[in-house]
């Protein structure tokens, strides 16, 4: 099989082309045939060995986290051949960069049938982190108050459609470039964050920093009583703000760090939000899986707005 893999850490240009065996499945997991991935942020740390205690490097390492493709072999009792299915992998183990990929039944989900591969392939690990941020962790409720940093990022437009679907009052950070679109995909009130500054006395019942750039020290003064902070922070953003959250969660029980976890339940309600129109995918740049090494320098860059998707079979 085709697929896109580093033989040593570091910059996007370690990507080389190669054919490798397919591989094989066990008990409660499926074989894709992959169509598409997307680069997230954690892809980019991983290609740069900054998880190297976690991963190590043995020979070819596969990155990649997101998937879309079909079922071709399974050992799963909730997937058969045929199946079409988007979900994601671990990002430290990864292997969606690759024409066929294994999958843990408990990672992937019936694909949206509204979307293409190369759509539904842009949401999983976005998605999940917004969903479990806002939902497992902040505990949102109908019609609160919701403040979302980064709104435009892959994160942030998840979050803020998730929000809506909860009739939230949502306020969002951004760019004065992104402001527009921000308020085109249901952001009530925008923030330039280099030109504004959110009141003392404005209040919000959740904030959730899908940028991972804020501390709860620094949202203190906007959180009602009961209100939590939600942030990537110590996700998928580095080592240090790992150490960062755990030290400000010895101080702070009123913050919450999302840990994005594979679930398959989550995932589920991710393809019917999909289905429904109710969470769109926006797609800022398309490349064959011959150009990852430019897709993760794009990434690395910044500046988008959406996702930057993959495609290797679509």
């Amino acid at each position: 099989m085709k697929a896109a893999v580093i033989e040593h850490y570091g910059s996007p240009d370690e990507f080389k082309i190669k054919q490798l065996p397919t591989p094989q499945i066990e008990n409660g997991q499926i074989l894709v045939e992959n169509k598409a991935s997307s680069v997230n942020p954690i892809d980019t740390i991983v290609r740069q060995g900054k998880t190297m205690l976690v991963t190590g490097l043995i020979g070819d390492q596969l990155l990649g986290s997101d998937f879309s493709g079909v079922v071709i072999e399974s050992k799963s009792n909730l997937f058969k051949p045929g199946d079409e299915v988007f979900g994601l992998n671990p990002a430290v183990k990864g292997g969606s960069y690759a024409e066929h990929i294994v999958a843990d039944e408990s990672n992937a989900a019936l694909k949206p049938a509204n979307l293409s591969f190369t759509q539904a392939a842009v949401l999983p690990l976005v998605s999940l982190t917004a969903w479990q941020g806002l939902v497992t962790e902040g505990k949102i409720k109908p019609g609160d108050y919701v403040l979302i940093t980064g709104c435009t990022g892959g994160v942030g437009l998840a979050a803020v459609q998730i929000a809506k679907t909860f009739d939230a009052i949502v306020t969002g950070t951004c760019s004065a470039k992104n402001a527009e679109f921000a308020r085109s995909i249901g952001v009530d009130h925008v923030v330039i964050y280099d030109q504004d500054q959110i009141a003392g006395n404005t209040k919000f019942d959740l904030i959730f920093d899908a940028s991972g750039h804020f501390t709860i020290d620094d949202m203190k003064i906007n959180l009602t009583e009961q209100a939590m902070f939600v942030s990537t922070k110590g996700g998928t953003d580095s080592l240090k703000g790992a150490i960062d959250a755990v030290m400000d969660l010895a101080f702070e029980k009123r913050m919450k760090i999302v840990m994005m976890k594979p679930n398959r339940q989550d995932l589920n309600t991710i393809s019917q939000l999909a289905e429904s129109g109710k969470l769109k995918a926006y797609i800022a740049q398309t490349f064959p899986l011959e150009a990852l090494a430019q897709a993760h320098q794009i990434m690395q860059d910044g500046g988008f707005t959406g996702k930057i998707a993959v495609e290797i079979g679509a």
